[in-house]
């Protein structure tokens, strides 16, 4: 289950293919047909404008769903497909301004697709970016909120990749006896909320200070205006503080 932002509707989907939408009152406003084999996530977007769903074959689906000016709902409409892995696709994850999304599947790799597109003219997501992962239980994924970190959690571990670089900067293994159930970053993106076992554990987002350094590095080779150039290399610094402090390693 899951809720939109906007509080217009709820989604309700089981692994029989059977995703619901529902208003707030609790009565039905469209039945999504889905050709997943069987449906192993389904989530709204942060904006409220889209529903996706995953499964057993090996695409994502994504649907909008549209509403009139006035706010009554009008329709869902298929929007897009993220496509190219070879088998089903156990979660994905949306960034937080809906621009980027990210895969994980069964085939063993993750994809980072930029779908800030117009889908309505045939435009098709770009992929951005895709890697390989360890693959060896069914894995669920966040996406930190700028999309410059991608989580991967696989049984009782957990996996840190840039999605600047594309590579793997960090595995944090065996933290709970049992297999993660859900992991969730923070709305700013600095920590990330782990559970199983019956508890939450919480991670600073190391890898996150890793990236916005690369991420400003990358910039300050593009032509910046003098401000825009003092404040990327400001923020340099500032992470390469922090992680100094952490006694974390810093990008070269």
């Amino acid at each position: 289950m899951d809720i939109a932002s906007t509080g217009k509707y709820i989604i309700t989907c089981s692994t029989a293919n059977d995703l619901i939408i529902w208003d707030l009152k609790g009565q039905p406003l469209a039945t999504v047909e889905m050709h997943l084999g069987s449906t192993h996530r389904a989530r709204i977007s942060p904006c409220g404008r889209f529903v996706a769903a995953s499964g057993f074959t090996p695409e994502v689906n994504v649907w909008e769903v549209v509403f009139g000016k006035s706010g009554e709902f009008k329709q869902v409409v298929k929007a897009f497909d993220l496509a190219g892995h070879t088998s089903g696709v156990h979660d994905f994850a949306f960034s937080a301004d809906t621009s980027r999304m990210a895969t994980v599947s069964k085939d063993g790799t993750y994809r980072f697709y930029d779908i800030k597109i117009e889908y309505e003219k045939g435009e098709d997501p770009h992929l951005l970016m895709t890697g390989t992962w360890d693959n060896t239980t069914p894995a669920s994924l966040a996406l930190s909120p700028n999309a410059e970190v991608l989580v991967i959690a696989h049984g009782s571990s957990i996996s840190f990749y840039s999605t600047i670089t594309g590579a793997l900067d960090t595995t944090i293994q065996d933290i709970f006896v049992v297999p993660i159930t859900c992991l969730a970053f923070d709305a700013m993106g600095e920590y990330l909320l782990v559970a199983g076992d019956k508890h939450i554990k919480i991670f600073r987002n190391v890898t996150g200070y890793r990236t916005t350094i690369e991420s400003a590095k990358r910039k300050l080779e593009q032509r910046q205006t003098q401000a825009t150039k003092e404040r990327l290399e400001k923020m340099i610094r500032d992470n390469k503080e922090l992680l100094e402090k952490m006694g974390e390693k810093c990008p070269e």
